[in-house]
């Protein structure tokens, strides 16, 4: 799986703008194949912080998505931001969840 992280800060003259423009790409982006998931959250000690999360199947899956006119809109919007993106790919090759923390802290359900 690639887990993508892309912390994208605006000034708070082109938030909303910016924001506008990002919730439209969001479901278009999501209905690509091998999207798994894809949010946005906010940082709530910056208003002018936000960070999408996608999540793809396979790296074959994510490098279509990069090539995509979605993509390139992405990149045109982040024309809008103050400063240039902090974008993190991460392969991951283990997901695990509550049993987990579970299982390493020796607690039993």
């Amino acid at each position: 799986m690639i887990v993508v992280t892309s912390k994208m800060k605006t000034t708070s003259e082109k938030r909303e703008e910016f924001l506008k423009a990002l919730r439209g790409m969001l479901e278009p982006m999501r209905l690509q194949p091998g999207c798994k998931n894809l949010f946005l959250c906010h940082d709530c000690e910056d208003e002018n912080t936000s960070i999408l999360v996608e999540e793809w199947d396979v790296k074959e899956d994510f490098d279509r998505h990069l090539r995509s006119y979605d993509y390139r809109n992405l990149l045109v919007l982040m024309d809008l931001l103050s400063e240039p993106p902090e974008i993190k790919i991460n392969i991951v090759s283990l997901s695990a969840g509550m049993e987990y923390v579970e299982e390493v802290l020796g607690m039993n359900r």
